[in-house]
Parts: C-alpha cells; sequence; structure tokens
C-alpha cells in the first residue's frame, strides 16, 4: 500500500488552517440559540464566548421607572431595546442573567482578540436581524443594537445609530464604567458617566 506523505509546511498549513477555524466558531459563538424573556415574551438570541453565554442584542425589558425608549420613539424599541439608568440597570436582567462586571467585559474583550478590534467583532455578532430593523433606517449600512446611543441627565438623547454604550455593574462610586462602540469602529472604548445618564444594558447568563 502506498502511503502519502505530507511536507512539513503543508501540516503546518492544515494545522493552521483547523485552528483558525476553530477559532472563528469559538468567538463568534458556535453555542448559540434564543433566550424568551418570561417577564414579557421578549425572545432574545444568545451566543457563548468562551465560557460566557451573552444575550445578543440590547435588553429591552420596561421597567417601571428608569428606563426609556431613544428619543421616546417606539419603533426603535423592538430593535434597539431600551435604555436605563445605572440602579435600574443592575435589577433590569430577567432571572438566571446578570449585568456584567467590568472582569466579565475585560474577558469577552480578551477572547474578542483585544481592545482594538473587540468593538467591532462584537457589533458583528451583535447586528440586528433584518426582520425587525425599522423600515424608515434602511439607509444605514451597519446595523447593530449596540449603535443605540445614549439619554443624558437633562433628559436629552444623542448618539442613535452612530454610537451607543453598555452599562458594567462595576461602580465604586457615583459613576459608573460604560463600554463604548462607535460605527463602523473595530475598537471597543470604555468610560466613566454619571449613573443617572441612561445606557444599554447586556445580560450574561449566570454559572
Amino acid at each position: 500500500m502506498n502511503k502519502t506523505m505530507l511536507k512539513p509546511g503543508f501540516q503546518i498549513t492544515i494545522m493552521l488552517f483547523f485552528f483558525l477555524c476553530f477559532s472563528a466558531g469559538f468567538i463568534y459563538g458556535q453555542d448559540k440559540g434564543t433566550f424568551t424573556d418570561k417577564r414579557d415574551g421578549h425572545t432574545y438570541r444568545w451566543a457563548a464566548f468562551g465560557k460566557q453565554v451573552w444575550l445578543l442584542g440590547n435588553l429591552g425589558y420596561k421597567t417601571p421607572t428608569g428606563s426609556w425608549v431613544y428619543n421616546n420613539d417606539t419603533t426603535k424599541e423592538a430593535a434597539y431595546g431600551r435604555l436605563y439608568d445605572w440602579t435600574t440597570a443592575q435589577k433590569a436582567c430577567p432571572k438566571g442573567w446578570h449585568m456584567p462586571k467590568d472582569g466579565e467585559w475585560n474577558t469577552l474583550i480578551t477572547i474578542l482578540g483585544g481592545e482594538d478590534v473587540a468593538g467591532g467583532k462584537l457589533q458583528e455578532a451583535d447586528s440586528i436581524p433584518a426582520a425587525i430593523r425599522p423600515a424608515k433606517e434602511g439607509d444605514l449600512d451597519n446595523f447593530t443594537a449596540l449603535l443605540a446611543g445614549m439619554r443624558h441627565m437633562d433628559s436629552s438623547y444623542t448618539g442613535f445609530g452612530m454610537w451607543g454604550g453598555c452599562w458594567s455593574a462595576t461602580a465604586p462610586t457615583d459613576i459608573a464604567t460604560v463600554f463604548l462602540f462607535t460605527r463602523h469602529g473595530k475598537p471597543i472604548g470604555k468610560s466613566s458617566n454619571d449613573k443617572t445618564s441612561a445606557f444599554s444594558v447586556k445580560c450574561v447568563r449566570n454559572k
């Protein structure tokens, strides 16, 4: 029986190919599915990033107080979720899920390749399904729930479709950490904001 021997360089190429395939699946969540919030019947997609499981899209649960739709435009709610002040955000995730702390965000950023590229990769994973994209926003070429803007302390809104941020549960003072995303931007930013401002919320499954 003739045996075909692979040259060392070709063997390395094959190994690299399978490694990249595995890495892509690892980053974008081969383990994925849907979750329905029993409180309001809203269904979210979820994906595993390493050992973490994140809800894709922004939380959209309407709390009694402390959350708003961008510019009070209810047509944006289904696709982009709601904006929450930090105190409300702390308890807004459904049972079995929680708002991530800095450490959990940092773990996700590492899995996605670091601060210089994680923002773009998470926007790609967090893209809005075409079925729920508001028709009047059809001219935007980068549909992601992460670009939901914010609500300022004076009740004004800014940033929709251009940038957005998600709260971290880490807040040692009267300000809290926000992880920032910009349209077409690959990096992920980080800032501190007053807790009475309102940003998007993402949820991580409890271990």
